[in-house]
């Protein structure tokens, strides 16, 4: 399976001043990459909905994915969040991260659009054929406002070798058992898209998770993943228990404002996320402490 393992979505540090012209913070960034692949992780996510994908420019994106490949030098594996809700973008977005050096491609459903499963369908269809390289899916209907059903995932499974995987957000554990049996003998992965349902995803036979507490705890998430894979599942539900308190306190306000404050307060200077997402209130800040010093994150003091 190509998609495999922990892969944070990465947290796109912002360089604080003026909130309408705040630039990414490079620095930070660096800081993050070494604390997420020294605590194990077996991926990074450049540009998804936790790293500013819809308030990023193309310009910045193509900055920060180069920026990424320099620092990370194959250290781990890099996917390109460079989906668009215009087929054409999302192709012409693909094929610049192609020249870039990125083989693998996270594209989101159309969000606003709303189209029909068959417009889906369509949609990534002719991104299969017009890019080369290795295609994620991403269903994420709180987001895009349409939920990808099953059969259209095992129908475009089945119909393009490059189409490798789903990451699936939808909830819905039933349908993602159903992608997973109706894609059983094909070179596909399905992988988690809501770390809450990571452990159980895996023992139906995902592959992993593309991960917003993996930018907080590498280390707990990745050997929780890891244990799962390795079908440790008793040992991996301890883990997995005790993160529950960081996968709730991460989604207490939209994504990713309560991940760009732990990020700051464990000392990996993030910034304020970029607007319109602001910083969370005082009330989310003490309840992200609570798990934070609780996972000895950082200190009572």
């Amino acid at each position: 399976m190509k998609i495999k393992g922990c892969i944070p979505a990465l947290v796109t540090p912002m360089k604080e001043g003026n909130p309408l012209d705040k630039g990414v913070n490079y620095e930070a960034l660096a800081q993050l990459l070494d604390y997420l692949i020294k605590g194990g992780v077996d991926g990074i996510l450049i540009a998804g909905c936790t790293g500013h994908s819809a308030s990023l420019t193309w310009d910045e994106q193509v900055e920060l994915m180069k920026f990424v490949l320099d620092y990370t030098k194959g250290r781990v594996k890099v996917i390109a969040g460079d989906g668009s809700n215009c087929t054409r973008e999302a192709i012409k977005a693909a094929k610049i991260m192609k020249d870039l050096g990125i083989d693998t491609h996270l594209q989101i459903s159309p969000y606003q659009n709303k189209p029909t499963q068959e417009g889906l369908y369509q949609h990534y269809k002719a991104i299969a054929e017009a890019v080369d390289g290795d295609i994620i899916i991403y269903n994420v209907p709180g987001r895009t406002g349409r939920n990808i059903e099953a059969e259209t995932t095992i129908k475009l499974a089945k119909d393009f070798n490059n189409i490798v995987a789903i990451k699936e957000a939808s909830g819905n554990i039933e349908q993602i058992r159903k992608i997973i049996d109706g894609t059983r003998d094909l070179d596909f992965s399905v992988v988690s898209g809501d770390d809450s349902l990571t452990l159980e995803i895996i023992k139906s036979g995902g592959t992993g998770v593309i991960t917003v507490a993996g930018n907080i705890d590498p280390k707990r998430v990745s050997e929780m993943v890891h244990l799962s894979l390795e079908k440790k599942f008793e040992e991996a539900k301890i883990i997995d228990d005790k993160l529950r308190d960081l996968y709730k306190v991460l989604f207490i306000e939209t994504n990713p404002s309560p991940a760009h404050y732990a990020l700051r307060k464990i000392g990996i200077p993030v910034g304020s996320p970029r607007l319109p997402l602001v910083d969370v209130r005082n009330e989310t800040a003490k309840q992200i402490d609570k798990v934070l010093i609780d996972f000895e994150l950082i200190s009572k003091n």
